[in-house]
């Protein structure tokens, strides 16, 4: 009898399913409920991460998840000694192919012997510019020695978008598989009750996502659109910033127009997809958001800036709109166009998901990353 594939796939990995914090653990999460699916593998996850207490093995099915604890607030060391934990569990595992979503977990994999598969979620570049201060300067060049580690010796690369292969193409020797985020497939089909001027924001309220600039184009698009009213579902750790864009939102009489949700459960932004009328992006740097993609995927169209590889997910004029970065009035204006002409508006809502459906399904995706699997052994 053959034996089952032996995949280890180490990664940032939600702890509860029913709470997904953060786009890699999200798109994690999906990859590895679409190789569940699949005969003839063994699924090994290692998360290796502050936010566990405890080590802990949970298995279930053809996937065991191995959650390796770390100390809390010690990002430098714990990135060097979590290569070290990551390396010696691969050593215990043995698996017959490992994906690395992360450059020091790609490092981890090499320094255990392996030919990892490296998937690439973010410029680190980009990143750094949005995290300031020394403590931060510190590990972002930490970061950048295992990158560049990783970027020598890594001869098997998936891009999650276009434009990490445009950024990172000549700084590397690997070979190129293009495998772009899943949408849950729960959304394809769900029952959309749109609330009129519902605009939801999946992101957390932080610099990198700009919502100021959405602020200022609600604020301009108001008169042409009276019923307007803006959710922001997602993290608001960063008290300072926050305080900042609640008191644009009173300088530019929205205090009543926007609203602050917080981190939502997965069946809570069901309920959000069920309601937004449009999906909107502010951010100055993303790669692949997987906001974007779920409401495709829900059929919604979306408007977001030409930030990074943003624009490979929304096509300008036929599932959404796309604009310049920080352009406030460039953004009132796509939101009437979308939300201005019902004929415009359900034009691009079928286009929306039929476009989701040719490049999002989790099964296409799961695809895509046995392909890149497949071409590493």
């Amino acid at each position: 009898m053959t034996r089952p594939l032996r995949i280890a796939l180490v990664s940032f990995y939600p702890y509860d399913p029913a709470r997904i914090s953060g786009g890699i653990r999200a798109v994690a999460y999906l990859l590895v409920e679409g190789l569940r699916r699949r005969a003839g593998l063994d699924i090994h996850v290692i998360h290796c991460h502050s936010d566990i207490a405890a080590d802990r093995t949970v298995t279930s099915d053809n996937v065991t998840v191995h959650y390796l604890a770390q100390p809390r607030q010690r990002i430098v060391p714990n990135m060097v000694t979590g290569v070290r934990r990551i390396a010696r569990q691969l050593a215990a595992i043995r698996p017959d192919v490992v994906n690395a979503h992360g450059h020091n977990y790609a490092v981890a994999a090499l320094d255990a012997g392996h030919r990892p598969v490296w998937t690439i979620h973010g410029v680190l570049a980009e990143e750094a510019r949005y995290n300031p201060g020394l403590f931060n300067r510190l590990a972002f060049a930490l970061a950048a020695l295992y990158e560049r580690r990783a970027l020598a010796d890594v001869r098997e690369i998936t891009a999650i978008s276009p434009y990490i292969r445009e950024r990172y193409a000549g700084r590397t020797q690997a070979r190129w598989h293009l495998t772009e985020n899943p949408a849950p497939d729960d959304l394809f089909d769900l029952a959309r009750e749109p609330v009129p001027g519902r605009i939801l924001l999946p992101a957390s309220v932080i610099p990198r996502k700009d919502p100021l600039t959405l602020i200022r184009g609600l604020a301009l698009a108001l008169p042409a659109l009276p019923r307007l009213h803006l959710h922001i579902a997602g993290r608001t750790n960063e008290a300072a910033y926050v305080q900042q864009v609640q008191a644009a939102c009173r300088e530019l009489g929205l205090a009543d127009r926007v609203t602050l949700l917080g981190v939502q459960s997965q069946a809570e932004m069901r309920q959000h997809y069920r309601q937004a009328e449009l999906v909107a992006l502010s951010s100055r740097e993303e790669v692949s958001p997987m906001a974007a993609i779920e409401g495709l995927a829900a059929g919604i169209p979306v408007v977001t800036t030409a930030a990074g590889g943003a624009g490979y997910i929304v096509e300008d004029g036929h599932t959404g709109r796309v604009v310049p970065v920080g352009d406030a009035e460039a953004f009132a204006a796509a939101l009437c166009d979308v939300l201005g002409d019902a004929a415009t508006y359900r034009r691009m809502s079928r286009a929306a998901r039929a476009a989701a459906e040719a490049r999002f399904r989790l099964d296409r995706v799961t695809d895509a990353y046995l392909a890149a699997y497949r071409a590493a052994q």
